[in-house]
């Protein structure tokens, strides 16, 4: 299966035991950094289960899915690279690997971008190249699996296409630092791997979170700067950005 090309593959991964954990974990993360505030009206886009909205402040929320409900919130059906959707008409989009997942990303994000409000805030959620889940793609990319089937685009290039689409990068962070096991108790008695990542190797995490803003300065604070402080985060996210593009099926 060529990366990027199962959008409308099933999201069965994402209701086993490890990506149960792994969206808890990206729920959790997702409102540690974001900031406290009300949004009248939020899009949850991508493959995954979980509700993010539902953790956060929003007034009207729903998803927009290719084929069916994948949860029990309310859907539209649509293409994620043409949104059934009018101009400037989301407060926040929180994009749960759909960059991963689709056909053209960019296309996606572009998308994402243009039905979002002056000032409106989008989040990205993506698998990590460059830290373990990235070696274990490596190695399982050819069952055309999920998750294995992901783009693992890098952070630095997803923040370059939101620049240029007129959103600026204000914070974000790195998380999950648990192998890929689908065992439930092995990943609860490996926990402790998510404090002791974020403190000594943040950047070989499996994913990353986003966040950006529309147009506009960002006028409310978020909790922890993407990239890291800590200047190996700084060296490695530089490395993302400026060195030679990989096999990650970005176009």
């Amino acid at each position: 299966m060529v990366p990027g090309s199962n959008q409308r593959q099933s999201p069965n991964w994402f209701t086993t035991n490890l990506g149960n954990r792994y969206q808890e974990t990206a729920a959790a993360e997702l409102i540690r950094i974001f900031p406290r505030t009300y949004f009248s009206v939020a899009l949850d886009l991508g493959p995954g289960t979980v509700q993010y909205l539902q953790h956060l402040d929003t007034g009207l929320g729903f998803r927009v899915n290719p084929t069916e409900q994948v949860n029990g919130g309310p859907t539209v059906i649509g293409d994620w690279e043409g949104l059934p959707l009018g101009r400037n008409s989301i407060d926040l989009i929180v994009l749960q690997h759909t960059l991963d997942f689709s056909i053209d990303p960019r296309q996606v994000l572009r998308e994402a971008v243009e039905v979002l409000s002056a000032e409106g805030w989008i989040v990205i959620c993506g698998f990590n190249p460059l830290g373990l889940w990235g070696i274990s793609r490596i190695l399982f990319q050819s069952s055309g699996k999920m998750p294995w089937s992901a783009r693992f685009l890098r952070p630095g290039r997803v923040q370059d296409w939101l620049t240029l689409l007129g959103a600026q990068v204000v914070g974000g962070s790195f998380f999950f630092y648990r192998p890929p096991v689908n065992s439930l108790r092995l990943l609860q008695k490996l926990d402790a791997l998510e404090h002791v990542g974020r403190r000594w190797w943040p950047t070989l995490s499996g994913a990353y979170l986003i966040v950006g803003q529309k147009r506009q300065m960002a006028t409310l604070n978020v909790r922890q700067k993407f990239p890291t402080s800590r200047r190996q985060a700084a060296r490695a996210l530089h490395s993302m950005k400026t060195g030679p593009a990989t096999g990650s099926g970005a176009p």
